[in-house]
């Protein structure tokens, strides 16, 4: 199992990384690394593997944001089914139930503002279950995915005048 966890916790970091050389590092056949990842990959443990990018590297424009919703819970579904059906959006990169004073939280991804606004008053406001919403836009990004984004941490946003 330990072994199991140090695999899983290096191909997090690092979805590129060879079977080969995960068995070197943790002292492992790499036949033995394969079949595990094999095995991850079947049972849905590993989901996929995923490049990070950082779009203003690659000069092209996204816009992020942050949406907290407040819903009103679902009999014997509570906030669930609210949760999986906008999961299904693709702008959606990731959904999760919370605690606290809002019920969703969302992160959102489209290549406008305006496609933010239409998420938010299309999909959002329109269904009977969301009774309240809060959009934080991302100004800037200095780690996502737990990759550090080590220019945007070099420079300041300049203040309003």
């Amino acid at each position: 199992m330990k072994d199991d966890s140090r695999i899983l916790e290096l191909l997090e970091q690092d979805g590129r990384a060879s079977a080969r050389d995960i068995a070197s590092m943790l002292g492992l056949k790499e036949k033995e690394v394969e079949e595990k990842i094999r095995d991850f990959t079947k049972r849905g443990v590993i989901r996929g593997f995923k490049a990070v990018v950082d779009w203003r590297q690659a000069s092209t424009k996204k816009v992020m944001a942050v949406i907290q919703v407040k819903v009103i819970p679902q009999a014997k579904e509570g906030f669930a089914k609210v949760c999986l059906d906008l999961s299904k959006d693709k702008r959606v990169l990731d959904a999760f139930v919370a605690t606290g004073e809002y019920d969703l939280l969302l992160f959102v991804e489209a290549n406008t503002l305006e496609e933010i606004s239409d998420f938010v008053t299309e999909r959002l406001a329109t269904k009977k279950e969301v009774t309240g919403t809060n959009t934080h836009i991302i100004l800037s990004q200095f780690k996502r995915d737990g990759k550090l984004f080590a220019d945007a941490a070099a420079g300041r946003l300049p203040l309003s005048p």
